[in-house]
């Protein structure tokens, strides 16, 4: 009797952790949550400001996919969650950071745009300015040119300001240093213009 009564207690143990081990089910929830921890970094400007750890952030979410599915293929009573449970937490704390350093890069960003936007008004300002005393003589045809340049460059600074406006930080930056780099080279063409009008020896330039 006590033979089988330890036998009949051994197999309601091993009934029971095969019972409880079964049961174990996919973290579907966490799952949720750490995709949309990883989705809200998007539009904080993850991918364009902080590429780097974004693209780590997805490569550990990757892994946690990949977990997942090796479970799936395991026979359910040896199904074990854990390890994806811990990596889908660790995916939610680094996609908050994530989010919070891109939001801080992208308003930096967003500032330095602004920046270079009224440094390169001021350069068209400049070049504006000159463009009054531009001659009508003999440098006219070379005037028109300039002219056109500076219409050009108008247009390249509407440009900018829709990047900056569609939020698109970087790119506009990229452009703002253009403008001032043309718009100064243009200046220095109005000014030695000018300068063989009157005739003295046409400024150097850098």
């Amino acid at each position: 009797m006590k033979l089988n009564g330890a036998a009949t207690v051994k197999a309601g143990l091993v009934a029971m952790v095969l019972a409880i081990t079964g049961c174990a089910q996919p973290p579907t929830e966490q799952f949720e949550v750490a995709a949309r921890a990883v989705e809200a970094a998007k539009p904080a400007g993850a991918p364009e400001y902080d590429g780097e750890d974004f693209a780590k952030l997805e490569q550990q979410f990757a892994l946690v996919k990949d977990e997942l599915k090796k479970q799936e293929e395991v026979l359910s009573i040896f199904r074990s969650y854990t390890d994806a449970e811990r990596q889908l937490k660790q995916v939610v704390t680094t996609g908050q950071q994530v989010e919070v350093v891109a939001a801080q890069k992208k308003e930096s960003a967003k500032a330095a745009a602004i920046a270079m936007e009224k440094e390169a008004q001021a350069v068209m300002d400049s070049a504006k300015k000159l463009m009054v005393n531009a001659p009508t003589g003999k440098e006219r045809a070379a005037v028109q040119v300039i002219q056109q340049d500076l219409e050009g460059l108008e247009k390249s600074l509407s440009a900018m300001h829709q990047l900056i406006e569609n939020g698109d930080y970087l790119a506009a930056e990229i452009e703002g240093k253009a403008i001032k780099e043309k718009g100064s080279a243009v200046s220095g063409e109005i000014q030695s213009a000018i300068d063989k009008t009157k005739g003295k020896k046409p400024r150097a330039h850098a």
